[in-house]
């Protein structure tokens, strides 16, 4: 995997069917916000961007570990709003649009960075898929960024970018963090989260 290769972290979400919010959830003693920037900071990623809304704001400039933390003022108007910010602050600091990025949501911590590392050395924009299941983080190359930041902000992702499929072996990557009974999956698995 090449070093220097742009992350962003989208915690914008109200995190409404939760009723807390997610990037603060608990595991294995850290936070799920720390334990996605210690991934992508185990692979080099950089620049980590993490985008979150005016409720985690300070929080999450205090769990950032050094990625800069970004606010999206408007989170409900689709999570597209939020990468584009991210891909905006990315686009500043290297002074243009990077070939491709790491697109890691806070509430989908199912992945491993040995994933990641097998997931950056793709050609096209491709999703993680373990036995079926589609699941981030995704990686998104080329043309596609510059799509993604003309596109209307309510789209969603999905809708933008045809994703290839990248097959990996990671049993709980369709874990999505939005209920009590994901929280009781995510602690029953937080060996996982040890690593």
């Amino acid at each position: 995997m090449a070093s220097n290769l742009p992350a962003i972290i989208i915690a914008a979400g109200l995190s409404k069917r939760l009723g807390r919010h997610k990037a603060f959830v608990e595991i294995a003693g850290k936070t799920l916000l720390q334990h996605t920037i210690s991934k992508l900071q185990s692979l080099n990623c950089n620049p980590i961007v993490v985008v979150t809304n005016q409720d985690c704001f300070f929080q999450a400039t205090v769990d950032s570990n050094g990625a800069k933390v970004l606010l999206n003022l408007n989170p409900d108007a689709g999570r597209t709003g939020s990468i584009q910010i991210g891909l905006s602050a990315i686009l500043d600091e290297i002074g243009r649009l990077p070939r491709k990025i790491i697109l890691a949501p806070v509430d989908r911590p199912g992945w491993s960075a040995q994933s990641i590392v097998k997931l950056a050395d793709v050609e096209s924009s491709s999703c993680l898929s373990s036995k079926g299941v589609n699941g981030h983080p995704v990686c998104l190359v080329g043309d596609d960024l510059h799509k993604l930041l003309l596109a209307e902000k309510q789209t969603p992702l999905r809708d933008i970018i045809s994703f290839q499929k990248f097959e990996v072996e990671e049993p709980l990557l369709g874990l999505n963090i939005d209920t009590e009974d994901d929280l009781v999956i995510l602690n029953n698995n937080a060996n996982f989260f040890e690593q």
